[in-house]
């Protein structure tokens, strides 16, 4: 907890010297970073103590940070990188929860997702895409038949 409380007091303190332009130090990546590593500790910290269904929810803004730092660093700034981060974080929080009532929102900004990449132009981005809509069904369909039988 202290060593925790430090670097949160180092991290204010640089950011506020960065603030007053007492220190001139600045990327536009370093915020990409930050970002980034938010989500990652959250998901570490998640999938450490065992994904629970109660707490799978962390996993939406988790993952909206992760993908936007990613996002950022490959310089993707366009509204796609906005839908497609939203729509992974309900993707996790939908797969380890297992709630029912999120498949429609998950359906929603799966479709906006798709429309947002292919204006966009960027063929890579839209096989990520769907992807994540083929494992979405993949694991659906499993489900489905578990519970079948």
């Amino acid at each position: 907890m202290r060593q925790t409380v430090m670097a949160m007091f180092v991290l204010l303190l640089f950011f506020t010297l960065e603030t007053f332009h007492l220190i001139q130090w600045y990327d536009a990546s370093v915020w990409a970073l930050i970002v980034f590593s938010f989500g990652l500790i959250v998901h570490i910290y998640v999938f450490k103590r065992g994904v629970r269904e109660h707490d799978a929810f962390l996993l939406l803004p988790a993952a909206i940070a992760l993908w936007m730092g990613v996002f950022s660093f490959l310089l993707l700034h366009d509204g796609t990188m906005y839908v497609l981060a939203f729509t992974i974080g309900l993707f996790e929080w939908w797969l380890f929860s297992k709630e029912q009532w999120l498949e429609t929102p998950l359906l929603v900004c799966f479709g906006c997702s798709v429309v947002a990449s292919l204006e966009a132009g960027e063929i890579l981005l839209f096989l990520f895409i769907l992807t994540i809509g083929i494992g979405a069904y993949a694991y659906r369909t499993k489900s489905e038949r578990a519970n079948a039988l």
